[in-house]
Parts: structure tokens; sequence; C-alpha cells
């Protein structure tokens, strides 16, 4: 994904309120009217308090890319849309003056960059690879912009060129004819271009007024050059003037009133479809400017978050207090959302991942926790000395590495159900203490039924599809492909009985392999998991889930009685023998479906905080 292109895409929850505009008391509204092609979202007539009304010319700016606007010397394609803010006075002083917003609410946007230049301007055609547009060559590198918005200011103030996120992407004679506007080719969701814009209304008349009008232009630029990757692909977006800002992220929007994962279900069921970061795991929900192939998406009406670390906003607080911004005790307290997953009951519950990799004070070690799996801090273990640890490397010499099961040690199995890293580090030392430390969890996190029936030695090598399906979709493993062992014995195989492919009602486990697959961002999910696929710099860079060591999954390696899969610290998936070496651990679990976001907006610095009924 581009990154500029990422930074300007804010959250559209935000329009949900598209509608909705605050009534104040110093203001008499009335009911909307249409009048013609006025679309006017605000309408009054008063003497005695100021009117500010609103309307939009037009139904909204749609452009196609096909043959007719395509075509070598036809030149460009455009659509507009004019807005209107109109404030009248009140005939008691005949002075007026308000504020107001004005966003390009960007709807649906299928286009890509499909042209690459290079310093001397000459244009070629990109590449297609893995699913995404690539440079042809490494002298043409610079995307050429193929959407362009100019805007042009009221009161003769002329066209825009400074909006908050789009600074960097301001071009001039972007078409070689002299055409000057920000690049969105490939922006979605809501553009802010004005916020708490001034209107004043004086003077001496009976009737005072004011009138400013935003000329919104999208213009699909011909290049000349061979643009066929965009042909059929649309766009489509309005002009919203109101008087209310738009809220920008999950708090403002689902607030205390309504269950976080029926919010954002109830977005998408909208249309409202580029929730930031959040993609809908529906395989008719994905348009090709997001994936090549739909069909790559796990297809579970999950709520997933997909990109990478900087740019995806699931942090969530648990500390156990409610005040807004970070952590009181860090990065200790921190997690990250997953995603919404429904339960038998259809109801959406929230999964969480911890932030950062445990220590021992949170799972134990071998004498707060005996008969469990502490192996020993990273910093004491020289396999660990060059390892790639990103985000917190003043803090690796705390973090913990953990068996997946040593109760027998060279005999453990990776029957989950037996692994003395899920029944005692995990749940029974980890939740006693996150249950400690903010009370209100002990009854919110569900008992979850953990789906370990595991992989084959093709895992590695599987598209995080391929590996979802596995571990829990159509192509999970029958208990006629795989092989269990006894809980002493892993060097005779057993016939599997449903039961041993499940651990039933417990609280506390890890990710899913597929977990991690679905992080990365969606150009990702036709690439293998394995050496030379999740280890490429763009696939892990865009990649939330990624951390940089070698980590634990829930899953273990169906061929035989000894493995478990993990992710390597390149960041691909791999797996060793439980018993073996001591791993990362990031604990996992579900939150019911009462929970909540009350405050924050994701970040790490200002993350989510929780409520339930």
């Amino acid at each position: 994904m581009n990154d500029k292109k990422q930074k300007i895409i804010l959250s559209l929850v935000a329009i949900v309120t598209l509608a909705l505009v605050v009534i104040g008391a110093a203001y008499a509204f009335f009911a909307s009217q249409n009048t013609g092609k006025k679309d006017v979202n605000i309408n009054a007539e008063s003497g005695t308090t100021d009117v500010l009304t609103f309307a939009i010319i037009g139904d909204g700016i749609n452009i196609t890319a096909n043959m007719d606007n395509f075509a070598s010397g036809l030149g460009n394609e455009d659509d507009s849309a004019t807005g209107t803010a109109t404030l009248i006075a009140n005939n008691a002083t005949n002075n007026a003056k308000d504020n107001y917003y004005v966003y390009l609410n960007i709807a649906k946007n299928e286009l890509r960059y499909t042209n690459f230049k290079n310093e001397a301007g000459e244009i070629l055609e990109g590449k297609e690879e893995d699913g995404k547009i690539v440079a042809p060559d490494s002298t043409h590198t610079t995307k050429v912009p193929e959407l362009i918005l100019t805007v042009t200011q009221p009161d003769g103030k002329g066209e825009l060129t400074h909006i908050d996120g789009l600074d960097d992407l301001y071009k001039t004679d972007a078409d070689g004819k002299g055409l000057n506007g920000f690049d969105i080719t490939e922006a979605t969701g809501l553009i802010p271009i004005a916020k708490n814009y001034e209107i004043t209304a004086t003077g001496e008349t009976p009737t005072v007024k004011a009138t400013q009008n935003w000329e919104i232009k999208v213009t699909l630029v011909n290049l000349d050059s061979n643009q066929n990757k965009n042909t059929g692909k649309q766009f489509s977006g309005k002009l919203i003037l109101q008087k209310e800002e738009m809220p920008t992220n999950l708090a403002d929007v689902c607030d205390s009133s309504e269950n976080a994962g029926e919010c954002v279900k109830e977005l998408y069921e909208k249309s409202y479809y580029n929730l930031s970061h959040v993609i809908y795991h529906n395989s008719d929900a994905l348009t090709e400017s997001q994936i090549s192939n739909a069909t790559l998406n796990a297809n579970d009406n999950s709520y997933r978050y997909s990109g990478s670390s900087e740019e995806v906003k699931n942090y969530v607080c648990l500390d156990g207090t409610s005040s807004a911004g970070e952590c009181q005790n860090g990065d200790a307290d921190l997690y990250r959302i997953i995603g919404f997953f429904s339960n038998e009951s259809g109801e959406y519950e929230m999964k969480l991942i911890k932030y950062d990799y445990a220590t021992k004070d949170e799972l134990g070690d071998n004498d707060t926790a005996p008969g469990g799996a502490y192996k020993g801090n990273y910093s004491d273990d020289e396999h660990y000395k060059d390892g790639y640890y990103q985000e917190n490397p003043n803090n690796y010499s705390n973090i913990a590495g953990y068996y997946w099961n040593n109760s027998k040690d060279s005999n453990s199995t990776n029957m989950w159900q037996y692994s003395n890293l899920n029944k005692k580090n995990l749940n029974d030392f980890y939740y006693n203490y996150i249950t400690t430390k903010a009370s209100d969890l002990s009854n919110h996190i569900t008992e979850h039924t953990w789906k370990t029936g595991g992989l084959l030695y093709s895992g590695n090598s599987d598209t995080p599809k391929q590996v979802y399906d596995k571990e829990l979709g159509t192509g999970k493993l029958t208990t006629s492909d795989n092989r269990c062992y006894a809980e002493n014995d892993n060097s005779s195989a057993q016939k599997c009985t449903e039961d041993d492919l499940i651990y039933k009602d417990a609280k506390i486990g890890l990710m899913y392999e597929s977990d991690y697959g679905y992080a990365a961002y969606p150009e990702a999910w036709n690439t293998n998991m394995g050496v030379g696929g999740y280890n490429q710099e763009n696939i892990k860079t865009n990649n939330w889930m990624y951390m940089g060591l070698y980590e634990w999954t829930v899953s273990r390696w169906a061929n035989d009685g000894s493995n478990a899969w993990r992710v390597n610290d390149p960041g691909y998936a791999g797996y060793n023998l439980v018993y073996y070496t001591g791993y990362g651990v990031r604990p996992s679990f579900y939150l019911d479906s009462s929970t909540k976001i009350t405050s924050g907006d994701g970040s790490k610095t200002n993350p989510f905080r929780l409520s339930w009924n």
C-alpha cells in the first residue's frame, strides 16, 4: 500500500453522521427540502435568530474509466460538484458569524496507480506482482497521478493548496497541460477539506445574508500511455457541508450505547465499506483495488485489522482505569485488536492479543508457576542474541522464553490439551495476573473453544486462506487425516477423536497462524507464509502483528507428535520441537459481546478504553 495514501485515509466510521446535525440552542433549524437540482441539507427562515443553510448542486461526483475517456488523445475526464453555505443574520442586530465544515466523502474508488516515470519524465506502464501494480524497473519508480482533486474556495480566494494530510500530494501541472490539485488516485474515505470555516453576514438592509460557494472537481487524467489496468474502474464521491465536525474514530461513533463489534458490522451493512484498516472477511466484500482475488479472505464474516503497525490504530489499554491517554503502566497493559468474530449466537466478540511479548512477571517462572513451561529470559539465551526485535529494544532483557510444552521433556507431545504453557502459564498464572489488575475482565473474557487440529508440513508454503481453511475452515484436518498422541508419548500415533482436535472452555490462548497471516495488508494474502513469502520486507513492514522475535502460535504440527507452529524472527511461518527451545509468547483472548469502546483513538499513545454493561 502507498504510505502517503494511507495517511490521508480517515476512518469511514464517521460517515454514519452524514445525515446528522446537532441542533444548537442559538440556531433555528428546520426540515430539509429538495428544490430542483439543489440538495438542501438544512433550510430555515427566521427573523429573530441567525440561520445557516447548506445546499449541494449535482448528484455527486461519478467517474468511470472506460474506452471512451481513456483512449489516446481524448483528453481528461472530470466531474464536479458545487456546495453553498448561506448565513442569514437575525433582524435584531443584522450581524451574524458562524462556522462549518467541508468534506469530500469518497464512497468508492477502484482506481490504482498503473504508470510510473523516471527522473527524465518518461512514463512506463507498471507490472503486476503479487496482486499489486509495481514499478516496471529500477529507474521508473515515481508513481504517476491518475485522479486529481481540485478545490476552489469561496470569496475569490482561488484554488486551495493546503489540505491536512494531503500537502505532500499536491501536484502542479499533473497532466502536462496545467492541471493542479491533490493526488487522490487510491484515496478512499473522508477527506476534510475545510475545518471550522468562518462565514460572516453583516449590513444594514432588512435581510442580511452571506453566501459562500465551494467548487470541487475530480479529474481522471489521460496520460496518453497504457492505463488499461484501470479500465472499467469506478470513482464516486460526495461533497458535504455541515455545521458539526464529523467524528473520525471508533470511540466517537461506537460509544457506550453500542457493542463495538455490532457497531462495526452496522457500518459495513450500511455500505460504509472503507472503515480504516478493518477488512470484512466475506468473499464478496473486497474490491479489486484492494486485492486481486477476493477469495483469499477468510470468508468467516469476521472484521479484522490489516496493515502496517504504524497505520493500524487498534491499541487497547487494560490497566484497570478509564482515563484517556497512555496506559499508566506503559506497554505492559497494552493490547491490540485482532478483530471482531461471531460466536455461536451470532454476536460479535472482540479478540485481543498482547501488544508486547510476555515477561515472567506476567506468565510466571518455574518458581511462581511451578510445572509451567518457562525456559528463561531472551537475554540469557545465546540463540537470540541476534534477534530482529524491533519495537522495544530496551525491553529485550525482560522478555521471557517459554516452551510450547515441556511437561515430560523430550516425551512432551504437541497436543494443546496437554501443554503446560496452556494450562499453567496462560490459563492459570496469566489469567489471575490480568484479572487482578483489571477486575472487570474476569466477567468478560469468554471461555472459548480453541481449535487445535493443526497444520501439515505444507503450512509454511500456504497462503493465509489455505492456512485458515486447514486450521478453522472448510479444509480443516479430519480425524482420518490427523495423527494424535498421548500425554507422555509423542512417538506412537493413535486415531484422533473430535475432542482431540479442540480445547474447550479455555479463556486464554495464542494467536492462530492465520491470524498472523491476515494481519498483513491484503496485497500479501496471495503470498505463501514461508521463506520467500512473509519474510519479504514489504510484507512484514505492512503486518502490524510482526514484532521481530520467534513466537509460538496455538497451532500444532500435524505430521508428528513433537512440533508446533511458530512465527520466525524474519517474519515467516515455521515450526519447532515443543520441548526444545523457548520462544516469545503473546497471550490472546476474546471479550464478550457487551464490550464497548468508550474513548481513545486506537493509537499507542491514546489507546481505546473499554467498558461493559
